[in-house]
């Protein structure tokens, strides 16, 4: 199977299965069940180019595992958070403003969009599923280590917040741990996941397996990850504090 055969096999794939998602948020009537779909998107779409791929175990299959488990770590910290809650404020604020026509504007700028977004960013590790690969190199290793490292640092940011959020008191910021040097130390770790994926595409001459890397960049730094959150806490006077003397993403010492 030719690249561009592939690309668009799994683009075809991606549809449906954000498609799938869409009827059972339909069904449910809860549109955040897409950020459930988020994270399992790449072990299917990881999964579907290795399944694929002419070569299997040895380096695919350790990039694969590391997909999943950064993919089903997410899943189970977005799905165990959300289910104790009512409906994410960005979607109930979707609601309001696409009223009358919701579901049709939600399933075009909300599911497919994200399956769009999803399909790119997985290029990081589609990229290593088509490689020839040879046998460890020493810009491959650096890469899996980065991507490990990533991984880590997503995981305990999120813990961290996880902690903290238990015993919270209204408009009090978390200022602790990993959140003390940056304030989303979790957007950080999942940058460094995939240019720690981008790392070992390139290691294999798969240059363009930078693209994932950069669109997950983009997409945290510019447009729905800090962006929205900084815009929703511009109110609290405790987080304008800890903005004045905390980095935005790399993690650095606070300022005095």
């Amino acid at each position: 199977m030719t690249l561009l055969l592939l690309l668009s096999a799994l683009l075809f794939a991606v549809i449906g299965y954000v498609t799938a998602w869409f009827v059972i948020a339909r069904l449910s009537d809860r549109t955040d069940v897409v950020d459930t779909a988020w994270g399992l998107g790449f072990v299917y779409i990881v999964w579907l180019a290795y399944a694929i791929s002419q070569e299997h175990g040895g380096l695919k299959l350790l990039a694969a595992i590391f997909v999943t488990i950064w993919g089903l770590r997410l899943t189970a910290h977005i799905t165990t958070r959300n289910v104790k809650r009512s409906e994410d404020y960005r979607y109930v604020s979707y609601r309001e403003k696409w009223k009358g026509n919701y579901w049709p504007t939600a399933y075009g700028r909300i599911f497919l969009v994200q399956g769009l977004l999803l399909w790119a960013i997985s290029l990081s590790c589609v990229a290593i599923m088509v490689a020839e690969v040879p046998a460890w190199g020493w810009l491959a290793a650096i890469g899996f280590i980065v991507w490990g490292l990533g991984i880590i640092y997503e995981t305990v940011g999120d813990w961290q917040l996880r902690r903290f959020g238990k015993t919270k008191k209204p408009g009090e910021i978390m200022t602790t741990g990993l959140w003390r040097y940056s304030r989303h130390p979790n957007y950080f770790g999942e940058i460094v996941t995939w240019c720690g994926a981008a790392i070992v595409a390139i290691s294999y001459q798969q240059y363009w397996g930078i693209i994932g890397a950069f669109v997950i960049s983009i997409l945290i730094i510019k447009i729905s990850g800090i962006p929205p959150l900084e815009k929703h806490h511009a109110g609290n006077k405790a987080f304008q504090r800890y903005a004045k003397k905390t980095s935005v993403l790399i993690p650095l010492p606070p300022k005095a």
